[in-house]
């Protein structure tokens, strides 16, 4: 059965709203639109794969520009590991979401969440370590998980490469290769796996625009905010959007 007009614009108003929040909040504090939209859009909308499938798609075309402008300062050996494990886990993950129910996923989002804002409050120092294909491997296999599961893989893989990249431009440019290529992959996977739906579709359309207004108010904003303090408070929603989801069980 067709969406009627009143559920499709319903769909699209609410993808707006909730992507000009979360590229609001990615604008300011330069990550989490896949984590806010994971937060936000099943409150609306009950569904995990959407703001799954829509963050994956929106982030990949931003990265893949800017992977491609940097592409002299990619750090292939640092990333061909994690691209690699990070792909192997994608698959399972994605296959693991479209049978899962409903309250299984919202317990897993729930530790993801809990742990992810405990560590961004307490734990999250830059590390320096050497680099190794195991050390790669483990980082892409926890972020094709997330990845393939909310679209929210970059903290471990971000974690990685911030520790083992020397210097801001080839870390820069090998996480947005990275997230390129895991984005790519991420959405070719939910669609074999028939899990574009025409929904997922028409909240793209309605993304879109929330995310170009959402990076020019963040953009005329952010300088004003103190960054530690809107953090602060970004990790403290994260914290008790995970608490909720067993509450809500």
């Amino acid at each position: 059965m067709g969406l009627t007009q009143s559920e499709i614009l319903y769909i699209l108003i609410c993808c707006f709203a909730v992507y000009l929040v979360s590229t609001f909040v990615q604008r300011v504090s330069g990550f989490g639109m896949g984590i806010m939209a994971i937060m936000l859009l099943p409150l609306f909308i009950r569904s995990y794969t959407m703001p799954a499938a829509i963050s994956g798609t929106m982030a990949t075309v931003s990265c893949a520009y800017l992977a491609a402008r940097r592409w002299k300062d990619v750090k292939w050996y640092l990333v061909l590991p994690v691209i690699a494990s990070s792909s192997v886990m994608t698959i399972f993950a994605v296959r693991f979401m479209k049978t899962a129910s409903l309250n299984t996923l919202r317990i897993i989002l729930g530790i993801m969440l809990i742990l992810m804002s405990l560590w961004f409050l307490f734990f999250n120092k830059k590390a320096v370590f050497r680099p190794s294909v195991g050390k790669g491997l483990l980082a892409g296999a926890v972020g094709g998980w997330l990845s393939g599961m909310f679209a929210t893989g970059g903290p471990p893989v971000v974690f990685y490469l911030l520790g083992t990249c020397e210097g801001y431009e080839a870390y820069f440019a090998t996480a947005q290769l990275y997230f390129a290529v895991n984005g790519i992959y991420s959405s070719v996977t939910r669609i074999l796996n028939g899990m574009f739906t025409p929904e997922i579709l028409i909240g793209i359309a309605g993304a879109v625009p929330g995310v170009i207004l959402g990076n020019v108010i963040g953009g005329r904003v952010a300088p004003h905010i103190p960054e530690k303090v809107f953090l602060r408070i970004v990790y403290a929603v994260m914290l008790l959007s995970g608490i909720s989801m067993f509450v809500r069980v």
